[in-house]
């Protein structure tokens, strides 16, 4: 005991030690010292065996719960009110129509012209710069001004005018430029026999005005006619000529077609 009481501590750790080997020797052999002892199975009874149990079958899902539709309650419509049946209508006795008396015509003013027959002559110039120029002034301040042939000049007219009349107020306005009123369509023809020979016909009043300076250091008499677009002719010339100075427009690789 003597030594039990020296060594005690040794005692401990070695009783200690014992223990952990002896638990993983039943560990390791599959023994557990701690488990209760199980219940000996009770012996079945003898007879008929039982039937085994059934199945619960399975249950359907549940269908979704509609909300109720709501009640619509549909009111009678009123009958419409008979019409009572429509007597026949009377015939009335025909009203004797009375003829009405004849219009008397209105007497009817003879013509005094054909409408847009009246010019007013404003200026003829032997240049046709010149007479481009007062066109294009002409027409800004709002005058119907073009350019026809006379003889070897170019004039500037102003119309036509429906009556007389207004030609008549056109050349009081323009009395500045010695504007005279005249009735026709146009210039006079030239003289028996002679012709214009038309150069060239532009859109553009620059390049007509291009070509009658050229034509006009060449000595020739350019006339310009105005009458949608710029027309640049040679003339009048006379038959004798005629060929002549188609040459000399055929010289500058150019065309002349011959024109009344």
């Amino acid at each position: 005991m003597r030594w039990l009481r020296e060594n005690w501590l040794d005692a401990l750790i070695f009783l200690l030690i014992a223990l952990v080997a002896a638990g993983i020797v039943l560990y390791l052999t599959g023994v557990n010292p701690f488990a209760r002892p199980q219940a000996a199975p009770l012996p079945a009874p003898q007879g008929s065996p039982l039937p085994p149990p059934a199945q619960a079958s399975p249950q359907p899902a549940p269908k979704e719960v509609k909300p109720p539709e709501p009640v619509v309650t549909v009111m009678p419509l009123p009958r419409a009110p008979e019409e009572p049946p429509s007597k026949p209508a009377e015939a009335s006795p025909p009203k004797l129509q009375q003829a009405a008396p004849p219009k008397e015509k209105a007497p009817q003013n003879p013509p005094s012209g054909s409408p847009g027959s009246y010019r007013v002559a404003v200026g003829a110039f032997a240049n046709p710069e010149n007479a481009a120029q007062l066109e294009r002034e002409l027409a800004q301040k709002g005058y119907p001004a073009r350019l026809e042939a006379s003889g070897s000049l170019t004039r500037v007219v102003v119309g036509p005018y429906a009556s007389e009349a207004e030609a008549r107020r056109a050349a009081e306005a323009l009395s500045a430029y010695g504007a005279q009123v005249y009735r026709g369509q146009g210039a006079p023809p030239p003289k028996e026999g002679s012709v214009y020979l038309q150069v060239g016909a532009f859109q553009k009043e620059a390049n007509a005005l291009a070509l009658a300076g050229r034509l006009r250091e060449m000595g020739l008499p350019v006339v310009l006619v105005k009458d949608g677009v710029y027309r640049v002719r040679v003339g009048p010339v006379s038959p004798e000529e005629k060929e002549a100075v188609r040459s000399r427009i055929a010289a500058l690789g150019l065309p002349a077609l011959e024109v009344p």
